[in-house]
Formats: structure tokens, C-alpha cells, sequence
């Protein structure tokens, strides 16, 4: 079951702190939330990406074509900000079809994927990202939660499920996200024996991270968000929204 942890807003004298943070709204239940966001025109979405998406062509003429998948699920939440209330939504799309470097020629035998799981890795792949949507169901920000491809892993992770979304408290507007994804950790790779039935062959294909992801406004008071990978760095195997929020305090972020 998904988690939301509540922050607390407090209004003393009926005076609104100076510096109001980033908090659910609880007077809007997350099932109002979900109605709300699925009330919003498919053209505030279809817009972007189509713009942002990236279908894959395969060498017969198929394209396979980008569209949201149905992995990030309870994700509908209304949040407060200096007054003003946003609804988030995080679903997963392709963002990118360019080959891992274990798809290259040049990639040794040992870090090479078969043309088959090639394929497989950029097809399968897919971002995460947090769409936030105003009053008036407009999309007025975008954060992709990006995770990054270290050496040890041969075809880039993808984002599969959200699981908790809460403010950081101790990171001021800032929302904290945790998030399952798999990589080639689990793909059957080049040389390996890939027949095998036994659950025990295979290791559990979900890690989890959590992002930080800053909320601001400029002086127009247009809303900009940005993922901080300074505080929580990338690829964390924090899986928990209080052990983030032990991290960001242990590190002094704010």
C-alpha cells in the first residue's frame, strides 16, 4: 500500500508563516486528487510528449510508438505552495532510444548485450517523470526523475513504480519521491546461460532509490521544478521517505 507522510501546517494568530513550505493539502483526499487529475484534458499531456518521447523504429519499418505506462499508480495527490495548490502525477514514458554502450561494437565480450536484449533494453526502457497540473488543468511543470547508468550496469534503469511521495521537511519545498527500477543487473546478457527455470537463476529485478525534487517559483511566480542530486545522490538505496529524510538531515541540507 502507497504511504503519504502529512506535514503539518499551522496558522498562528491567522498569520501564515513567512516562508510556507511545500505540504500535502488535506483538505483535498487523494481519491478527489486522482478525479481531478484524470479530469485533465489528454492534450496537456499529449503535448509534451510528443515532444519528449522517443519511439523506436526497428530495422522491418515497426515503430513502436511512446505512451504512458500503467507501472506508476497512486501518484494523484493535491499539494499547497505560498498559497496556491498544484496536483502531481508520476508516470513512466520512453524519453530516449539511444543504445547503451554494452550495444556498441567495440563493447567487449564480457559488458556486450545480444542484438536481441539491444533491443529489449531501449524498447523496454522508460523515465519517470513528476507532471504538476494547477487549479485550471493546465501542465505547468515537468521534472524527468532521471537515473543515471553506472559502469557496472550494461543497459540504462528504468523506472517501474512510485511508492511514496511526502514532503522532505527538513529540505525547504522539497518533495521526496521512492521509486522501484530495474536494469541489466536481471537481463539476461551475452554468454550467460538464459534457460535455466529456477527462480533462485535470477535476482529480484526491483532496487529502489528515492529522489529529492526542489520546488520554486520565479518572480512571476511561474512554477520550476528541479531534481537535487547533491542532497540525495543518485542511484541511493534509500527506500523509505523517514530514511531519506535521516540522510538529508545527517547531511545538513535545506
Amino acid at each position: 500500500m502507497k504511504q503519504v507522510f502529512l506535514l503539518a501546517f499551522f496558522i498562528m494568530g491567522g498569520v501564515a508563516p513567512t516562508h510556507a513550505q511545500l505540504m500535502l493539502e488535506q483538505a483535498i483526499s487523494p481519491k478527489k486528487a486522482e478525479q481531478y487529475v484524470r479530469s485533465v484534458p489528454s492534450s496537456e499531456l499529449d503535448a509534451y510528449l510528443l515532444k519528449n518521447g522517443a519511439p523506436y523504429s526497428y530495422e522491418d519499418g515497426r515503430t513502436s510508438s511512446v505512451g504512458l505506462t500503467a507501472a506508476t499508480s497512486h501518484t494523484e495527490y493535491a499539494w499547497r505552495l505560498d498559497g496556491q495548490i498544484f496536483y502531481s502525477y508520476v508516470k513512466a514514458f520512453r524519453s530516449d532510444t539511444t543504445p547503451p554502450p554494452a550495444c556498441s561494437v567495440d563493447a567487449p565480450s564480457d559488458k556486450a548485450l545480444r542484438d536481441s536484449e539491444c533491443v529489449k533494453s531501449i524498447v523496454n526502457f522508460a523515465e519517470c517523470h513528476l507532471f504538476v497540473f494547477d487549479e485550471n488543468r493546465k501542465l505547468v511543470a515537468v521534472q524527468p526523475l532521471k537515473i543515471p547508468q553506472p559502469d557496472y550496469i550494461v543497459a540504462k534503469p528504468s523506472c517501474f513504480d512510485v511508492h511514496a511521495m511526502a514532503p522532505a521537511k527538513v529540505v525547504k519545498n522539497g518533495m521526496l519521491i521512492v521509486a522501484s527500477y530495474y536494469d541489466s543487473r536481471w537481463t539476461c546478457m551475452a554468454g550467460q546461460d538464459c534457460a535455466s527455470d529456477s527462480p533462485a537463476a535470477f535476482p529480484d529485478p526491483m532496487y529502489k532509490t528515492t529522489f529529492l525534487v526542489r520546488f520554486s517559483k520565479d518572480e512571476n511566480g511561474k512554477l520550476f521544478l528541479t531534481q537535487d542530486d547533491g542532497c540525495l545522490e543518485p542511484l541511493n538505496d534509500y527506500s523509505t521517505i523517514s530514511g531519506a529524510r535521516r540522510a538529508l538531515e545527517k547531511k545538513g541540507c535545506n
